[in-house]
């Protein structure tokens, strides 16, 4: 018997097995189904989470932000840079530094018609901070940078605005530690979709925040975006050879959220694959019942000439069936079930502004969950497989 057709023969009789115990194998492509389900949907939703937590915090914020080590000046703090020039020609010579952006920060008070709130207020140089934070795509209402090209304009995130009851258009006071004051008219309202962000982020444009100040050029804050946010090797060079400046990178300013998703990762891929497993040893129980009531079987084949490999051959074949169909299932079913949940609407009680739950949609994701479900019912079924090959038919025969 030619190699090709005996393989032919150990496929037909791998199908016919499969076919003869419809129940048993419709359970275990089931088992795999539900896992390769449960780990797309996991995985979407929890990295979904991390994802927008990233692009809400750290995409609106620094990778390093550089300032003046605070000196008490009586009741204000006199925290201006003095070294800007140089800190600028190390940034431009980096070849890591993507952007970098001066700003003017100072604590104020703002004055609406309705309500009056303590805030601290960004004085930015509008070509340089749109390279640093993309505010077109967070835009509630009203223009983004451009608009502070004018002074007395200002940009309010979205919690700040409702809490002064105002709207683009409107006008708000301004009063800051100095005593000077000016009316300034909201041009724009954003929405970072957090609301520690949102209640507290404003943009004014520096010139308007330094002449309030006599300060005509100062500076308070360089605020950096490196091309790979992990290496914060600058960060420590500025610190050790630029005098009176203090240095800050996203890790330390952002350490909650860090280790908040360091643990959600952790948690969802040792449970995710925990789900796999549990099926697998699902399958590998079906399976396993499936070879003991099929020994009489595998007797009569080896006495006519089939090896043990072809024995693990024929159950390999109804493993990777059962394997295939489930987890192609489970990926559509995981999708579906992830759609469902993307366009489910999500009250936060006004902690995260997202109308529906965050769901990522890797394509990554999806041919992970296929790969291990695959691979978890072909050990599945090639242990019991390969036991039941090493038993003496002569035993079997004995014992019918």
């Amino acid at each position: 018997m030619s190699t090709q057709v005996f393989n032919k023969t150990n496929i037909f009789i791998a199908l016919q097995y499969l076919l003869a115990r419809k129940k048993q194998s419709f359970l275990a492509a089931i088992g795999v189904l539900l896992g390769v389900t449960t780990f797309i949907v996991m995985i979407n939703f929890m990295t979904g989470v991390n994802d927008f937590l990233d692009d809400a915090v750290f995409n609106g914020s620094p990778d390093i932000m550089v300032s003046a080590k605070s000196k008490k000046q009586s009741t204000i703090l006199s925290n201006y840079i003095k070294n800007s020039n140089k800190i600028d020609n190390v940034l431009k010579t980096d070849k890591n530094v993507q952007f970098f952006a001066h700003q003017i920060i100072s604590p104020a008070i703002l004055i609406s018609d309705a309500k009056q709130f303590p805030g601290s207020i960004n004085g930015i140089f509008p070509d340089q901070e749109r390279n640093m934070v993309d505010l077109e795509r967070r835009l509630i209402e009203g223009e983004g940078f451009q608009s502070l090209l004018a002074e007395n304009t200002i940009l309010l995130g979205i919690s700040l605005a409702n809490r002064l009851k105002v709207s683009t258009g409107d006008q708000i006071k301004m009063i800051l530690p100095n005593g000077k004051s000016t009316i300034l008219k909201v041009s724009g309202i954003f929405s970072f979709g957090i609301t520690t962000i949102d209640n507290v982020r404003t943009y004014v444009s520096s010139t308007t925040l330094q002449n309030l100040l006599d300060q005509k050029n100062g500076i308070t804050n360089i605020h950096i975006k490196l091309k790979e946010r992990d290496n914060v090797r600058l960060k420590a060079y500025l610190s050790e050879n630029i005098d009176g400046i203090a240095t800050e990178d996203w890790k330390d300013s952002n350490k909650t959220i860090v280790i908040g998703n360091k643990v959600r990762d952790i948690l969802t891929w040792s449970v995710s694959f925990a789900l796999l497993l549990v099926a697998g040893f699902g399958i590998y129980n079906i399976l396993n019942i499936t070879v003991i009531q099929k020994r009489k079987d595998i007797a009569v084949l080896k006495t006519i000439g089939y090896s043990s490999n072809d024995i693990v051959f024929i159950f390999l074949v109804q493993s990777i069936i059962i394997g295939v169909l489930g987890a192609v299932l489970g990926s559509v079913f995981g999708y579906l079930i992830s759609y469902l949940i993307s366009t489910t609407p999500l009250d936060t009680s006004d902690f995260i502004i997202v109308d529906t739950y965050p769901i990522n949609f890797k394509m990554s994701y999806y041919v992970l969950g296929f790969f291990f479900g695959v691979l978890t019912t072909i050990f599945a079924g090639y242990f019991p497989s390969k036991k039941a090959s090493k038993v003496d038919p002569v035993t079997i025969i004995r014992g019918v």
